[in-house]
Order: C-alpha cells, then structure tokens, then sequence
C-alpha cells in the first residue's frame, strides 16, 4: 500500500512542477510581448548602428559601427575601447550597403529561424574541418 500512495505523490509533484514551468514561461512570455521595448538601434531611429560583431574572446570583439554615415572599425575589451580604422573607400562602402541589405530582408524577428541557421553554420563549419 506504501508504494501506491508514492506513485501517486510522486505523480502530484511532477504535476505541481508542470504547472509551475508552464505558467513561469507563460509569464516570460507575456512579459518580454508587452513590456520589452527594443533599443532605438534595432528599431533603425538611432544615428549609430552597429553593422557587424566578431568576438574574440569573451570579453573582446571587433564591431563595425556606422556612426551618421561614417564607418568605423573599434575594437572593444575589458577596460577600453578604441578605434582600428574607418572606412573611406567607396567601393568598400557600397560592397557595404549591398550586404546589409541583403542581411536586412532576411527575418531576423523570427528567432527559431535564428537558431536554425546558426545550427546550420556550425554544421557547415563542422564539415569543412
């Protein structure tokens, strides 16, 4: 008789924790609709817009930022950020545009497509070693 009202205690926690989970993502979930509010860089109302971000540890990255049409290479880390370069060729800043627009028409809202195509080039990257 012990072992059958263990079972059935056992399957009310796995229940009380279900519907705890669920309604702990429900909550993210209504919380990050309703109250998250992007950033006026990712809305494109901002005069710097970050273009491109390379890490290259865990607290370095190289980020390509167009500051009011001028394009800037900065390099950041821990302590100090500074600037590696601008961009002045004219070629390079069409070269430029073209790929961001490209970039732009994909959906980019859609995070389960995010999440695909970065599993895709880490497969991809996988293969090619």
């Amino acid at each position: 008789m012990d072992t059958i009202s263990f079972f059935w205690s056992f399957f009310k926690m796995l229940t009380a924790l279900a519907v705890v989970i669920a309604l702990m993502i429900v909550a993210m979930y209504l919380l990050k609709k309703y109250f998250y509010q992007p950033s006026a860089a990712i809305n494109g109302n901002s005069m710097i817009h970050i273009i491109s971000t390379c890490h290259l540890s865990p607290k370095n990255s190289i980020l390509l930022v167009d500051v009011l049409g001028q394009v800037m290479l900065l390099g950041v880390s821990n302590h100090q950020m500074s600037i590696l370069g601008t961009i002045t060729d004219p070629e390079a800043m069409e070269n430029l545009k073209n790929f961001h627009l490209t970039k732009k028409s994909l959906p980019t809202s859609d995070t389960l497509s995010r999440y695909k195509s970065l599993l895709r080039n880490i497969g991809q990257m996988r293969k090619s070693k």
